[in-house]
Order: C-alpha cells, then structure tokens, then sequence
C-alpha cells in the first residue's frame, strides 16, 4: 500500500519544477524588456495593441529581406507608421487631449483619442453631459464646433486621410418612418465631414463616409446606451504626412 501511495505521489516535483521554471521565464522577460530602449518599448506596446497590423523594422530584432526595399517604400505608401511616427502620434494625441482639457483617465470621458498602426482614431461619443449634437439631429452644438474646429486644424496640418463613421445608439425614435437611426448616423457622419471642410480640411482628404445606425453597439455595453451614439473618425497617414512637432505659438486658439 506504501509502495502505491508513494508511486501516486511522485510526479508532483514535476509541477514544482514546471512552475520554477515558468517563474523564471518571466524574470527572463522582465529583464529583457527592461533593457530595451524606450522606442523599442513604445514599438512592442503598439504591437500587443495591434498584432495583426503593426510595423516592425530591424530595431525589433526583424530583419528586412535582401532585395526587398520596394515592399518597404510600399509600406510607407500604405500608411505604416514608422517608430518615429509614432513617436509624433503618441506627442499629437497628448497635446490634443490636453487642448481639449479631457481627462483620458476618465470613463465617461466626451473623446477617446488612439494611435493605431496607421494612425489616430478619434471617437466623438454624443453623451448628455457632453453632447456633440442637438438631440435627435446632424447638427453639432457649441462645444462639438470647437471640438471639430481644433481638430481640423490638427489634420489639416499633418495632411491625415479621413474616414468618418456614424453610429446611433438602439431605441432612437426618429421623426418618423422616413427618418431612423440610419438617415441619422448618415447625416451625422455628413455634418461633420462637411464642418471639417468648413474648417480647413480639404475634400480630397476624405476617403470615405459610412453609417451604421444601431447595428454596431460598444462591446459589453447595452445598444441603449448613450455611448452608442458616436462618431468615429480615423486619421490615416498619408505620404505626405507632415511629421513636425506642434509647436506651442502654432496651437490653434480657443474661442
């Protein structure tokens, strides 16, 4: 009985020594990561965020191909954001935040600003105690005009391709059944393409202009929620992206 006992028993160093070793792998990592340079950092961070579609270079430990310097200059023309633009991206979006005094930390904050592998994401979300719009209509209020005017300078100034998505949250009772939630996330989307215009941007920055109504709701949040109502607007590089820093007397001024 002793002898089964102790022969049931015996792989359990196995599992303390899967765990040491897993323990310091990740001591292995840590270390590792904690060397490496601030861009290489920045580079990894950007990868985890997006890793079907972020740029590496031979900073990263990958290697261009011999021969392959076509397909690089390709790359750029799609938009691939290099380490040092996204650099610039991180600075923009911090500078544009802080502009708009918006706390990024908050969770019902008017403005989510992201850097994607491509570029910026602005989201526009059209919440009661921010709205962008005049309820149930395309027409922004005060506070959503400033919003567009800044960041139309912004994208004016670095030369960003454009493409804006409507999105109207779940329940909206329109003005009728010739006006639902796609006639409104349509004409929102065309409200502020148009005051984007108004404001600097020129119309052949905009590659395209979609709306969604209430068929593509935040993830995990109920389609009535008031986030759901929203504009997305990506800012895509174009190859005459302007990678200058703005600069403090260049900042546009408030009204």
């Amino acid at each position: 009985m002793s002898q089964q006992r102790n022969q049931h028993h015996g792989g359990a160093w196995k599992v303390a020594y899967a765990d040491f070793v897993t323990a310091m792998m990740a001591l292995f990592m840590v270390l590792w990561l904690t060397s490496q340079s601030e861009e290489d950092r920045m580079q990894m961070a950007q990868f985890f965020q997006d890793p079907y579609n972020t740029p590496l270079d031979a900073s990263m430990g990958v290697l261009p191909q011999e021969g392959n310097s076509q397909n690089d200059k390709e790359g750029e023309k799609k938009g691939k954001a290099k380490i040092s633009d996204i650099k610039v991206l991180m600075n923009m979006a911090q500078a544009f935040m802080e502009l708009l005094n918006v706390d990024s930390a908050d969770p019902e904050k008017p403005i989510e600003l992201e850097v994607t592998s491509d570029g910026l994401r602005v989201t526009l979300y059209d919440r009661d105690a921010h709205p962008f719009f005049v309820e149930n209509t395309a027409t922004y209020t005060d506070w959503g005009e400033f919003v567009i005017e800044q960041m139309s300078w912004l994208v004016h100034r670095h030369y960003f391709k454009v493409s804006v998505d409507g999105y109207v949250s779940e329940g909206y009772g329109g003005r009728g059944r010739d006006y639902t939630s796609w006639e409104l996330s349509s004409d929102r989307a065309n409200s502020t393409r148009r005051m984007m215009e108004f404001y600097g941007v020129d119309g052949e920055q905009f590659e395209e202009i979609s709306a969604f109504g209430d068929t593509e709701p935040l993830p995990f949040m109920h389609p009535s929620a008031d986030a759901n109502d929203r504009i997305s607007i990506s800012l895509v590089l174009s190859e005459t992206f302007n990678t200058l820093e703005i600069e403090e007397d260049e900042q546009p001024s408030f009204k």
